[in-house]
């Protein structure tokens, strides 16, 4: 089974907010043109989890939500987090991609609730992540400063996965605000940020990468050519291509734009 960007053959629908991905290194880029390759060849690389291109996928999640210690019990609550996983599992679902959530864990950690302004997290991110490479782990911090880091991002599939270091550190790690019902700066969240980051857990890019009309995009064939991305509007009608098929793919959920995530 080959990972996400080249299982469905229409990218995500609705909108993000700012995520904290770094763009992909060249050596990730060249690794999702393989597998666009391989697609075609009916030939799987390096995939997240074994089987065919027609199965369901099931993707085993973890989640662990760390708060402060002035934080109310609401905070990242039990209930809070499963609302969100349902988010998650409602917006995969028409591209049969399921997830069984296999338990919830709920912290207290003056530090670790930083995220990665802690200079401990990824130490710490390693000892309570479970599973295997084919296992989401979304972490959920109270305290991790936006204006450095977003909402919250995933890694990318790995070069070489399964190998202990890339295993160790994969999954997610998020800003609590981003769940369900989460407030930051005047807005209330659905959880659909957690659907962008996880897109990209799979190997999904921008639909923008690259910014530009001529080049590859996101490497899915059926994603108009967007140039441009703007956040927190719906620029309905845009066409940053024109000379491409389509209108730029603003309801994508690996896209930027809409008004309430």
């Amino acid at each position: 089974m080959l990972i996400l960007c080249l299982l469905i053959g229409a990218a995500l629908a609705m909108p993000s907010n700012w995520c904290g991905n770094k763009a992909p290194t060249s050596e990730h880029r060249e690794t999702i043109q393989a597998l666009r390759v391989a697609e075609t060849a009916g030939i799987s690389l390096h995939p997240r989890q074994s089987g065919n291109s027609t199965s369901t996928i099931n993707v085993p999640v973890y989640i662990t939500a760390v708060v402060n210690t002035t934080d109310s019990e609401e905070m990242l609550s039990e209930t809070v987090l499963k609302s969100q996983f349902d988010v998650l599992s409602d917006r995969f679902a028409p591209y049969n991609i399921s997830f069984t959530l296999k338990s919830t864990n709920r912290m207290i950690d003056d530090n670790n609730s930083k995220g990665f302004d802690y200079n401990g997290w990824n130490s710490f991110k390693a000892a309570q992540r479970k599973g295997d490479y084919g296992t989401l782990n979304l972490f959920y911090v109270t305290n991790m400063d936006d204006q450095t880091w977003g909402s919250g991002s995933c890694t990318l599939p790995g070069d070489a996965p399964g190998g202990p270091l890339v295993t160790m550190l994969d999954g997610c790690t998020m800003n609590a605000y981003t769940v369900p019902g989460g407030l930051s700066g005047g807005k209330t969240y659905k959880g659909e940020i957690t659907v962008h980051e996880v897109g990209h857990w799979f190997s999904l890019l921008h639909t923008f990468d690259g910014d530009d009309c001529t080049g590859p995009g996101d490497y899915i064939d059926d994603t108009p050519q967007e140039a441009v991305w703007e956040l927190n509007v719906c620029p309905v009608g845009r066409d940053s291509c024109p000379d491409q098929p389509g209108l730029d793919p603003i309801t994508n959920y690996m896209d930027y734009a809409g008004e309430g995530w």
